[in-house]
């Protein structure tokens, strides 16, 4: 698969995301024993912006960053924050 492919060419990169989901997830699962909502938004945003410009980085260094793949990853963070910040009580 292509995927597997890129990730064998690149596994830095990929290390990289893997390491800011997972510490998100961590500290988001934190903030909700502790009850903060407030402290899981802030999660959710900074793991936003992490993911769109680690995305912005990757296919710089890759020579494939184009505007449709700039407006590609901000939609996508969008809807990931606007699906998260539903959850939230």
């Amino acid at each position: 698969m292509i995927i597997f492919k890129e990730i064998k060419k690149n596994p830095f990169d990929y290390v990289i995301l893997a390491i800011i989901l997972i510490i998100a997830f961590i500290l988001f699962i934190f903030f909700n024993q502790n009850f903060d909502a407030h402290n899981q938004r802030r999660v959710i945003y900074v793991t936003a912006a992490l993911y769109l410009l680690w995305s912005l980085f990757h296919h710089y260094r890759r020579g494939d960053l184009q505007a449709s793949i700039i407006i590609e990853y901000l939609l996508l963070a969008i809807f990931a924050v606007i699906i998260a910040l539903t959850t939230l009580v």
